[in-house]
């Protein structure tokens, strides 16, 4: 089931998704505006947001290579394979975004832990998730949160979430 982030109730408890933090940071307007209200709320404690390090590490990953095809105008894989040092090059602007979103008073940031790793295949097997949204579901069992702020549909596969988008 998926719903409007506008809508998620005062008090819920959510799982922010990578694409959240991606379009506050870098999407169009609106959306950037709904994500950026949205993440308002989260700071002043209005929703416990959680997130986790693989969440993190997953932004990192896209703001790295969406730098690296803004300045070199190709395919950012070719580039890092060819000039490695542009990982360097890019990395104050990855580190900005990832403070940026650190910064965010009342977001939680849950560690992957080892516990998570022997369930998150089940939910793979179960409903046809990619191993990292898995992951993600996993966590979200274990601290038992029902909602997760997404504009990915996959998550509306599995029947016990309800999806909060942006758009």
């Amino acid at each position: 089931m998926v719903r409007y982030l506008e809508q998620l109730p005062k008090g819920a408890v959510v799982f922010i998704d990578t694409n959240i933090f991606h379009l506050y940071l870098r999407g169009p307007r609106p959306i950037r505006d709904s994500c950026t209200a949205f993440l308002e709320r989260v700071e002043e404690e209005k929703i416990m947001g959680y997130t986790s390090t693989l969440v993190l590490d997953e932004l990192a990953y896209k703001l790295l290579l969406r730098r690296v095809e803004e300045l070199y105008k190709r395919n950012p894989l070719e580039v890092i394979r060819e000039k490695r040092e542009v990982v360097a090059e890019v990395a104050p602007y990855v580190e900005n975004g990832l403070n940026i979103v650190l910064g965010i008073e009342g977001l939680q940031v849950l560690s992957v832990e080892s516990f998570h790793l022997s369930d998150f295949m089940e939910y793979v097997r179960k409903y046809s998730l990619l191993p990292r949204d898995a992951l993600h579901v996993t966590i979200m069992v274990a601290i038992n949160c029902k909602n997760i702020a997404s504009a990915d549909e996959d998550f509306d596969l599995v029947p016990f979430i309800v999806r909060w988008s942006p758009v």
